[in-house]
């Protein structure tokens, strides 16, 4: 029978495979009661099936466009995508890109993934990253980046008949070639069916290709009636035959040329936008009143997910938010990212309530979020206080001025950034560009624009009635003791506590942040005493320990942060060449990569590495002023 799409997102989240491993070594699913790849030889079977039968790497010389596209039914234990990868650094042109895309209902674990792929030691290395990066198992997409961005992953965990019409709407004639894997078609019915494969003709660019191992007649039959000319070849090793194909459509443009983007802003949201952008090829003008000088500059920035105990479309941006961010600071900048876990402690009772619901919710990995007895929390260091908590394992803190510096820097040549006074208006010139002025009159054109100017956002785009919201926040630095000197972690409560680096010669931990609404917007940068006496007295209050009165403040430091009335950043584009990213809040640094990301797959056609349903959460025209 054939299965029509789920069009609602749902909640549930994907079940981790179960394996046993067999004689040989070979992974094998208890679900299907399947093998993941050949018994006697995977990755040659992954050579000659995908990699051969779709014409790879012939292709890659001859594309008209800068990215190539594979999508795939089936991650599995990665075997495929390894195998496209190690082929793609070998043979293509150094100015292409792969982007790759797969769909796994069944998660395997990190740890059967490992001892999978352990059996292909020519392929150690690019494991090896691929493990690094592997994402928490959540439903919906997980983008991943190797090679500096000229490799991108986006795996989507769930069942593929509800996270495909979450996918193709942003991925209509993109796609270059088809891996249709997955467990064989008696072994998994559901998956092979008719919707999958009109999908996968609709995904398809002009001449778009696939490859099966089966040669089913089903299959060859639905692939058919689907638009694609399907012929037989001979199967790998004992198999008699498979299938292959390919789809003709109206003529694909070829990339757009090279275009230089303007971005507004000198804060991490801007960093990411001219990093997604250059490394794309395109070149980046960074107009900017200063370097990280906003709510980027603080010393130490924590970085871990927003959860609540049902998955939100907040929750569920921020899953996926995180988990690029993470992999995206460690793979772009090793010596800054510090992985240290980050714990939030219940210091009352309504903290605790709200605790347990997302412990016992059965929405997030362990990966993403584990629960803490008293005696627990206290085994993760001493000086906390016996209080039950959540436990990020894989969160943790940077320093947010030198990463923004060292993101910039990596952009390499393709950027300008240009140093002008405060930036008070754009509008729009009579050729349809837009121009940019400064309180000093200084104007600059911009063909493509984008606003990531944080605080600044409502008043460059008053004409648009963007409401976003600033808030002051003072942080203040203090001075380490002998017992918070071996803080291994970010300590979060109704403020935040961070683990002690070198300032200077003097060991000083960050504790904040304030939150006030009301201020005044000409003085908010003057450090206020109260200020920095609520961060320590909250500190003091909800901890509850000794060691807490013996810090003493040496440094303060108030910023604003753009916030938006829904929580969720400002992300999208207001026409076709004005972009907006802004209203991060006080979680930018675990946002902004994946928006910056999203804003320039949308510009670029791309397909999207979030749900449609999503996408169209964080469209800033909904914060417009007639909208809520």
């Amino acid at each position: 029978m054939s299965h029509q799409f789920n069009k609602r997102s749902t909640s549930e989240q994907p079940a981790t495979a179960t394996v046993t491993f067999n004689n040989l070594g070979v992974p094998v699913s208890t679900e299907f009661d399947d093998i993941y790849f050949n018994n006697e030889n995977g990755l040659a079977e992954s050579r000659y099936v995908f990699l051969q039968h779709n014409d790879l790497p012939t292709r890659w010389q001859t594309s008209l466009h800068s990215t190539f596209r594979i999508a795939e039914t089936g991650f599995g234990t990665g075997l495929n995508f390894l195998a496209c990868w190690q082929l793609f650094r070998q043979t293509a042109p150094a100015h292409q890109r792969l982007h790759y895309v797969s769909f796994e209902k069944y998660p395997l674990q990190k740890a059967d993934l490992e001892r999978a792929l352990g059996a292909f030691p020519e392929l150690a290395e690019l494991a090896h990253a691929l493990l690094d990066a592997y994402p928490a198992a959540q439903t919906g997409c997980h983008r991943m980046q190797f090679d500096n961005n000229r490799v991108v992953v986006d795996l989507w965990f769930g069942d593929i008949h509800e996270q495909l019409p979450n996918w193709l709407p942003n991925a209509k004639n993109t796609i270059d070639a088809w891996f249709l894997d997955g467990f064989a078609p008696d072994k998994n019915p559901q998956m092979w069916q008719p919707n999958v494969y009109q999908a996968m003709a609709h995904s398809c660019r002009n001449s778009g290709t696939f490859a099966t191992f089966t040669a089913a007649g089903a299959v060859r039959r639905d692939l058919t009636e689907a638009g694609f000319e399907v012929t037989k070849s001979k199967g790998f090793g004992r198999k008699r035959e498979m299938l292959r194909g390919t789809i003709q459509k109206k003529a694909n443009a070829a990339s757009p040329p090279s275009e230089t983007v303007t971005v507004i802003g000198g804060g991490i949201a801007a960093a990411c936008l001219a990093w997604s952008l250059t490394q794309r090829g395109h070149p980046v003008q960074l107009i900017t009143s200063g370097i990280a000088d906003g709510a980027s500059g603080n010393a130490q920035g924590a970085v871990y997910p927003l959860l609540h105990a049902e998955l939100s479309p907040l929750s569920q941006f921020y899953v996926s938010a995180f988990d690029h961010a993470r992999q995206f600071y460690q793979s772009n900048c090793p010596d800054l990212w510090h992985a240290t876990g980050v714990i939030h402690l219940a210091f009352n009772a309504i903290r605790e309530q709200r605790q347990h619901k997302i412990a016992d919710s059965g929405c997030y990995a362990p990966e993403l979020v584990t629960s803490l007895t008293a005696t627990q929390t206290q085994t993760m260091w001493e000086p906390l206080p016996a209080l039950p908590a959540l436990f990020y394992p894989n969160s943790g803190w940077l320093p947010p001025q030198r990463l923004v510096e060292q993101i910039l820097r990596n952009c390499g040549e393709r950027l300008t950034i240009m140093e002008v006074s405060p930036i008070t208006e754009i509008s729009k010139t009579s050729n349809s560009n837009w121009q940019v002025e400064t309180s000093a009159s200084e104007r600059f054109e911009a063909s493509t624009l984008i606003v990531a100017a944080g605080a600044n956002t409502s008043q460059l785009l008053a004409q648009w009635r963007i409401e976003t919201q600033n808030v002051r926040g003072q942080v203040t630095q203090v001075a380490a003791n002998d017992v918070s000197a071996t803080c291994p972690m970010v300590v979060c409560y109704k403020g935040y506590f961070t683990p002690a680096i070198n300032n200077n010669g003097e060991l000083t931990h960050c504790v904040g942040a304030t939150y006030n609404r009301e201020f005044k917007s000409e003085s908010y940068q003057d450090i206020e005493a109260a200020d920095t006496e609520e961060n320590l007295l909250t500190l003091q209050d909800n901890l509850a320990q000794p060691w807490t009165h013996e810090l003493r403040a040496v440094n303060n430091r108030a910023s604003l942060r753009n916030t938006t009335r829904d929580h969720l950043p400002a992300c999208g584009w207001l026409t076709d060449n004005l972009g907006v990213l802004s209203g991060l809040g006080s979680r930018g640094f675990t946002s902004a990569p994946l928006c910056a990301e999203l804003l320039v797959s949308q510009w670029l056609g791309e397909p999207q590495p979030l749900a449609e349903p999503l996408i169209k959460r964080l469209a800033p025209q909904r914060l417009q002023a007639d909208s809520a």
